[in-house]
């Protein structure tokens, strides 16, 4: 079974989550909070993997740059 990226689910967890670009230690807070309940999950839809993918590669290593 091939499983397909479904586009409206991502959307809602984008809306949900609204991640953007960290810049304070409270955005990184919250940034970890997400992908370590992320990272947690059992069986994450591919939906739920691009958002960690995202946070992960995009979000935190950028914001580890900038405070480190």
């Amino acid at each position: 079974m091939t499983l397909t990226f479904n586009s409206e689910k991502y959307k809602e967890l984008l809306t949900k989550y609204q991640p953007k670009l960290i810049k304070t230690e409270e955005e990184n807070e919250k940034a970890l909070a997400i992908v370590e309940e992320l990272m947690h999950r059992n069986n994450r839809t591919l939906e739920e993997n691009e958002l960690y993918e995202l946070l992960v590669h995009h979000g935190l290593n950028k914001a580890t740059i900038k405070n480190g």
